[in-house]
């Protein structure tokens, strides 16, 4: 039975739209576009980036991307910007992220990579700016609160829920919200746990 993925739903736009990436889309293009929407899209640093006029940006992809028409292009980019808007809520694993982008979407092996790639960037972007202090404010973690949810399967035979479990982490800053299902949690729970181990014995040792 194939496992679909958790952190987005499949679907014909989406499957067209990787077509239109691996046929068309030259491999310094996809990055570019790739680099404007993580740039843009829930970063917590965006407030400190020089100000561009979003349009320009968009209309400059556009004509890198000229093998595609208007309609293939926007339809490659907000398929684009509904992936690293998923990616981005949930806590993955490059690797499981790179097969999903292979396995699912079949985006070639460079455009797996580079998809990875900035998305790591990205998310040290935020985990850094949860653990910095900025003039007056801090950005320790001041609450936490979660809740559970059910969706459906992405998968089209499989009508089961699946249950997900809804984390915010709360700073002077920022929101952070994280979804996660049980084994995500888990595994979430057993860094936790070993991060906890390591403070401890750091704490023994300044005894």
């Amino acid at each position: 039975m194939t496992n679909f993925p958790e952190w987005f739903s499949l679907n014909d736009g989406l499957i067209s739209a990787a077509a239109f990436c691996n046929e068309a889309v030259p491999d310094e293009c996809f990055s570019n576009m790739l680099e404007y929407l993580f740039r843009t899209i829930d970063n917590p640093t965006i407030r400190n980036q020089p100000e561009t006029d979003p349009e320009i940006e968009i209309e400059k992809l556009c004509t890198e991307a000229n093998q595609l028409s208007e309609q293939e292009f926007r339809l490659v980019l907000q398929s684009l910007a509904y992936l690293v808007k998923r990616s981005l809520k949930f806590m993955l694993k490059p690797s499981n992220l790179q097969a999903d982008l292979r396995n699912h979407l079949q985006l070639t092996e460079s455009k797996s990579n580079c998809f990875v790639k900035h998305w790591i960037q990205a998310t040290k972007i935020i985990l850094d700016a949860l653990t910095t202090e900025e003039i007056g404010k801090s950005n320790q973690l001041e609450d936490v609160s979660w809740k559970v949810r059910a969706q459906l399967s992405s998968e089209p035979r499989q009508k089961d829920k699946l249950a997900l479990g809804q984390l915010e982490l709360k700073t002077a800053e920022r929101n952070v919200n994280l979804e996660l299902n049980s084994s995500e949690l888990v595994e979430f729970y057993n860094q936790l746990e070993r991060i906890q181990i390591e403070l401890d014995s750091l704490k023994v040792g300044s005894l």
